[in-house]
């Protein structure tokens, strides 16, 4: 399982909650309307990604028109084993959201620190970011590396917003340090995120070895772009792009080594989640052949019956080298789920009824 350590996750959502800014400005067409060119969710044509200035456009087959992240494979790295896209506009949206996110972010301090934050910045945080996505490598490690890419915040008011904050980043240990058009950001434990603009509104931020002014700018050139990929271009076309969200792992990452010991070890796992007033899963898993496949379907088919009743759909299905993964579930199933599982993880910490608790069995939690 891929592990997320608590370092650069805290970087990255500071980017996102903390270093936010307001909407941004709607662009005039010639026409005189407003935003982007109006296009069809459902388009599946060939299409031209939009680049921030001074980058070439990628022709992305059969990608869906409503993409918010279609240009950052120019940004990017090529030798990411991980690469993902969060729709986080179309997410905040959702009836789950509101249901089960909105309400804990009512809870505790967390309310409290983003109405500090809005007083002292002027702004709000969790409505500026539209879309977020990153590629990272050294999965598995303590420290990955890997660029990350944020649609949304305004260049000028981020700014701003730093030099109020850098006071308050001292007391924590932490320190807010620009260098030209880069802005390094070091925390307590000595953890380093650096970010630059390559537009007003979009920002391209380094975690890792190369979270300096350097790597900053080496990633918004698009030196080494997963554009560049032909492997990559393919996957990536047979995702669903503007879902909540969307992931492709590239099977040699070390999150696939028990894979290799049970027998398999797949080329790459990708595929899409979007969240609305229920949840739906697209995933594929690529193998070396396909009879490799249809093994691995079948095989997959035997181990997940007594899942499916838990669901509203769930199909596994082999389509040459992939095998094909799609889930649905209604509000009312991923509750059940929810439910569900939260009285297994009671069980397994020795809750009451579960093992170590009353009327469970003899072992204890983990």
């Amino acid at each position: 399982m891929v592990r997320i350590r608590h370092g650069w996750l805290v970087a990255t959502l500071a980017l996102g909650l903390s270093v936010g800014a307001c909407k941004k400005s709607e662009k005039k067409t010639e026409g005189g309307g407003s935003g982007e060119a109006k296009t069809s969710p459902t388009t599946t044509d060939n299409k031209v990604a939009e680049q921030p200035a001074g980058q070439t456009a990628v022709v992305v087959p059969g990608t869906q028109a409503v993409n918010p992240n279609a240009n950052d494979l120019s940004l990017l790295p090529v030798d990411s084993e991980v690469v993902l896209g969060l729709n986080f506009a179309q997410l905040q949206t959702s009836a789950l959201w509101k249901k089960f996110v909105e309400p804990q972010m009512m809870k505790g301090d967390t309310q409290a620190k983003l109405a500090e934050f809005k007083a002292k910045c002027g702004f709000d945080p969790m409505a500026s970011v539209k879309s977020i996505s990153m590629g990272l490598k050294g999965i598995g490690a303590d420290k990955p590396d890997g660029v990350i890419v944020v649609h949304g915040p305004d260049k000028t008011k981020v700014m701003a917003c730093l030099d109020k904050m850098k006071e308050e980043a001292a007391k924590d240990g932490s320190t807010i340090e620009k260098d030209g058009d880069v802005v390094n950001v070091k925390n307590k434990n000595g953890e380093n995120f650096a970010f630059t603009y390559v537009d007003d509104d979009t920002l391209v931020g380094v975690v890792g070895t190369g979270a300096n002014t350097a790597g900053v700018k080496a990633a918004a050139a698009g030196t080494s772009a997963l554009k560049t990929s032909a492997a990559f271009v393919d996957m990536y076309a047979k995702i669903n792009t503007a879902d909540s969200l969307w992931i492709l792992m590239n099977g040699n990452s070390k999150a696939f080594d028990k894979a290799a010991a049970m027998g398999f070890k797949p080329k790459a796992v990708f595929g899409s989640v979007n969240v609305t007033d229920g949840l739906t899963m697209d995933m594929r898993v690529r193998l070396d052949t396909p009879d490799q496949a249809v093994q691995i379907a079948n095989m997959a088919k035997g181990q997940v019956q007594q899942f499916v009743k838990m669901v509203d759909k769930l199909d596994i299905v082999a389509e040459q080298a992939d095998v094909k993964i799609n889930i649905a579930l209604s509000t009312q199933k991923l509750e059940a789920l929810i439910q569900q599982v939260a009285g297994m993880m009671g069980g397994m910490s020795g809750g009451p009824g579960g093992a170590g608790g009353p009327g469970g069995g003899s072992m204890g939690g983990p």
